[in-house]
């Protein structure tokens, strides 16, 4: 058989469509397409998303990559994203003088998103990052960490107008700084805040334009809690550690719709700081509650609400999602919840079995067993219902979890 005559349509395509094909590859992978050919060989170099990583002992290679596809950058080809990334910690010399010219000649290049993420003191170049008026978002992961030095302070005066998206992920971070810097962004809708700093004892965000907040939070020290976003619609908070020592929540997002909150190593102590949480929610539409108990607790106690205490009221909540493990504490809780839900649509329910390693030998699996009625399935692991916002529909609903609590109830008199 003949073989068939191959076209080559790559070389057919024109420049400004193979350069967008280009910027979907990694930097050094693109620059690597000088070889094929003399028509490639200047092509990377306008792309317009670069991609700059630095590897230990590498650093004389990063400069020269950057040197190529940055510093020597044609005026004619924009640069619209950069993201430099440090798999080790750099030279100091580097950061001082060489990475503000990197930042500096992006700016004449039109720069509109910036990402620096690795094993870098920011400290030396915030001053270059925050002077980057056409920045339409920022992002900022840093690892560095040094006990004897001092928080992290961000610049004050700037202006940054167009900046609408930013994520912060730091070691750290003096709380006064972080709240004015947020509360001076006029411009910003998306905040995401990744605190790794296990000691910090408060964390109070405050701005009149954010929309979209992910709080990531390690609670060990956490001892204030306070959003004051007016304009939030979406909420998405993670916690690791017990927040036991988080006596104060203060929340004030009237425009919330979306709520997603993952709650890991938790306890009966934590209690009060969860219905805190929990209520300070209580005009979302969409809720996704997700708890991991600690594996360390003895036997099944409250954890979503505190007996004698104020129930949990949802007069807006639609739909509902929780993952947790349905024992009977959690779930009477849930059932006292519903019940002052009267506007649901949908519930999906999911028992998690909690983990069982470093066990306390008196630790009994039957007491951490779903309490969720048998589904249609034949098992206790998941409960679904739509259509609730139908009366007879909501009436079974209710009926089935009703009787399950009563015969729970009934077993213990």
């Amino acid at each position: 058989m003949a073989m068939s005559c191959q076209t080559d349509r790559l070389s057919s395509l024109p420049d400004e469509l193979l350069v967008t094909l280009l910027s979907f590859l990694p930097t050094e992978v693109a620059a690597r397409t000088s070889g094929l050919s003399h028509r490639f060989r200047h092509l990377w170099k306008a792309i317009p998303s670069l991609r700059l990583i630095c590897r230990r002992n590498q650093e004389d290679k990063f400069i020269s990559m950057a040197d190529n596809a940055l510093l020597r950058r044609h005026p004619s080809h924009p640069l619209l994203s950069l993201c430099l990334k440090f798999c080790y910690y750099c030279n100091a010399s580097l950061l001082d003088s060489y990475i503000p010219s990197l930042l500096a000649k992006a700016v004449s290049l039109g720069l509109r998103h910036l990402a620096v993420k690795g094993y870098l003191d920011l400290l030396p170049i915030l001053p270059s990052i925050f002077s980057i008026d056409s920045l339409e978002s920022l992002s900022l992961a840093s690892r560095f960490y040094y006990s004897t030095r001092p928080s992290l302070i961000f610049p004050s005066g700037f202006t940054l107008t167009c900046l609408r998206s930013l994520s912060l992920q730091l070691y750290d971070v003096e709380p006064a700084s972080l709240n004015q810097l947020v509360s001076e962004l006029c411009s910003l809708e998306d905040l995401s805040l990744e605190n790794y700093d296990i000691d910090m004892d408060i964390i109070s965000l405050s701005s009149r334009t954010v929309k979209t907040l992910k709080l990531i939070l390690y609670c060990s020290g956490l001892n204030t809690l306070g959003l004051f976003l007016p304009s939030l619609e979406s909420l998405h908070l993670d916690t690791y550690g017990s927040f036991s020592s988080l006596f104060h929540i203060h929340g004030q997002f009237p425009l919330l719709k979306r709520a997603f909150i993952m709650l890991d190593e938790v306890q009966g102590e934590d209690v009060n700081a969860v219905s805190k949480l929990l209520n300070s929610l209580g005009h979302v539409e969409e809720l996704t509650l997700h708890v991991e108990e600690s594996e360390y607790v003895k036997y099944p106690e409250p954890i979503l609400l505190q007996p004698g205490k104020d129930l949990l009221k949802f007069p807006n909540l639609k739909h509902l999602d929780v993952v947790l493990c349905f024992h009977e504490h959690n779930f009477e809780a849930i059932i006292m919840m519903l019940h002052n839900c009267p506007v649901l649509e949908s519930v999906k329910l999911v028992h998690k079995i909690p983990m069982f390693t470093g066990e306390p030998s008196e630790r009994r699996r039957k007491d951490w067993r779903s309490k969720l009625p048998r589904n249609a399935d034949g098992n206790y692991l998941y409960a679904y219902f739509r259509n609730l916002h139908l009366g007879e529909d909501k009436k079974e609903f209710m009926k089935l979890l009703g009787k399950k609590c009563s015969s729970k109830r009934h077993a213990k008199s």
